[in-house]
């Protein structure tokens, strides 16, 4: 008798727990039949209060431990970048960990376009551990796919508002007696005035992303070069002077703390805090913009009580804001291999 590949068990594993959550939640799975199977495994159909919303993503599920990665997972892309990124619907994926029976997703399609934009081919597309997909986040995992296809959609966003639905009413009533042929070229009308910069772009799809990334590190450089001499009068002050923080001292403390907030806030793989961190640079970047420029041009003067605590406070702020990033990064890193290491009781496996 034919035997059952246990690798065949696996798989419908995976697209049977998939099927099943999103069936309870009440939206619909239609699987692709096998032969058809050129990178999505199945059509998952959204719906809200009982009916179908019309919004329609792919789904590519992946089952097993051969996709776990020594962060979370990943799944191959190399064969679908186009299919994926060129697909009018979004395609999502979904990878079942078989040992620990949980679901884990990503988009897609959001992930190779970005990778693409900034001029990267990647082999694989990385799945985090936190991504989980279960009966507790499955709503809220659909808010984010529905709100990118909304973003990406041209023809017709989630919900429409009242004026624009209005408006559409009144367009299609004011073509309703138009019976021009539309002559506007497929895309538009080019704008001869830049297509020499765009080819060279498309041509060296990665010197933009480089370019504008040194330009933006030069601006930055300068700005702060050019600050230093007016930071260090501020701090050298006769009612700012201190027995502990001298102006060079200050100067790097202050220097210290933007190098540490700008190379944590690239790093760190949690989009808002990173965000956050920015922030907190260049608000820092400005302050000391707005107190140095203010000792070497006499275009304004500071604000001697910000001076003050700008000038007095920043390095105490700043301390403790160093210590507080440290031992909380060390501690979500104690945490994930702690994870890991409960996952996998057999060692950690290689990322490929």
């Amino acid at each position: 008798m034919a035997r059952v590949l246990p690798t065949k068990k696996i798989e419908r594993a995976g697209v049977n727990e998939f099927r099943a959550l999103m069936e309870s939640a009440g939206h619909i799975v239609q699987e692709i039949d096998g032969g058809n199977d050129y990178g999505e495994d199945c059509y998952l159909s959204f719906t809200q209060k009982g009916e179908r919303t019309g919004d329609i993503v792919a789904v590519q599920v992946k089952s097993g431990t051969t996709y776990r990665r020594s962060v979370g997972y990943g799944i191959s892309c190399r064969e679908h970048v186009q299919d994926w990124t060129r697909s009018r619907i979004p395609v999502i994926g979904v990878v079942y960990d078989p040992d620990l029976k949980k679901l884990f997703w990503v988009n897609l399609t959001e992930f190779l376009l970005q990778e693409m934009e900034q001029g990267r081919s990647p082999k694989s597309v990385p799945v985090a551990e936190t991504a989980m997909l279960d009966i507790d986040t499955v709503e809220s995992v659909v808010l984010r796919i529905r709100s990118f296809i909304s973003k990406n959609d041209r023809v017709r966003p989630i919900e429409l508002g009242v004026l624009q639905s209005v408006s559409r009413k009144i367009s299609r009533r004011r073509d309703l007696g138009c019976n021009d042929i539309d002559r506007t070229p497929v895309g538009g009308i080019p704008y001869v005035m830049a297509s020499d910069s765009v080819d060279f772009r498309e041509r060296h799809p990665g010197f933009h992303p480089a370019l504008v990334k040194w330009l933006s590190v030069g601006a930055i450089a300068g700005l702060l070069a050019m600050m230093a001499p007016g930071l260090f009068q501020a701090v050298e002050r006769d009612d700012h002077a201190s027995w502990l923080w001298s102006g060079w001292a200050w100067l790097v403390c202050y220097y210290g703390t933007l190098a540490y907030l700008l190379t944590v806030s690239g790093k760190d793989p949690h989009k808002r805090r990173a965000r956050f961190l920015r922030w907190g640079a260049f608000s820092l970047i400005w302050s000391g913009w707005y107190v140095g420029l203010a000792h070497q041009t006499s275009a304004w003067s500071a604000n001697p009580v910000f001076e003050w605590i700008f000038v007095h406070q920043m390095p105490v702020v700043a301390k403790g804001v160093l210590l507080y990033l440290t031992s909380f990064y060390v501690r979500q890193e104690i945490d994930r291999r702690r994870r890991l290491r409960l996952a996998y009781p057999q060692g950690v496996p290689e990322e490929e």
